[in-house]
């Protein structure tokens, strides 16, 4: 497993545009307003993004080699650290914030192999979120 600082320098090498500092986000939330107002502000503040409202296809998106994963982990089809699972699994040099307004959160990520980068709890604070997305 590549250590969280070598993953994120990994990130920011094959993410970054020449003159950027900001990574692809992948944006997996299964609430429509919630994911469409995220995104919104992502992108205001100048990040590309990607959505995904499933496991199915969060991993399917993860072939857009996104830099940062905010991964909601109450999803429709089963928990979210399925897909934290994939990536640690297979070492990709992706950041990945969970995005929860589980109240046990805590108990849901202790039987996940490879642990998130952060949590962040719902409602999110965005400006540390975007302050955790512009780490290098």
């Amino acid at each position: 497993m590549i250590p969280p600082t070598q993953r994120a320098m990994a990130v920011q090498a094959e993410t970054q545009e020449p003159g950027t500092t900001r990574c692809r986000v992948l944006v997996v939330e299964d609430d429509p307003s919630s994911r469409r107002a995220l995104v919104l502000l992502l992108r205001l503040k100048g990040f590309q993004t990607n959505v995904a409202s499933t496991i199915r296809e969060a991993i399917e998106q993860l072939q857009s080699n996104p830099g940062c994963l905010l991964l909601d982990l109450m999803l429709p089809d089963g928990n979210g650290t399925t897909v934290l699972e994939y990536i640690r699994d297979r070492d990709l040099p992706i950041r990945v914030a969970v995005t929860t307004g589980a109240g046990n959160w805590q108990a849901m990520l202790e039987s996940v192999p490879g642990r998130p980068d952060a949590v962040f709890t719902k409602p999110l604070d965005f400006e540390k979120l975007v302050g955790w997305l512009n780490l290098q």
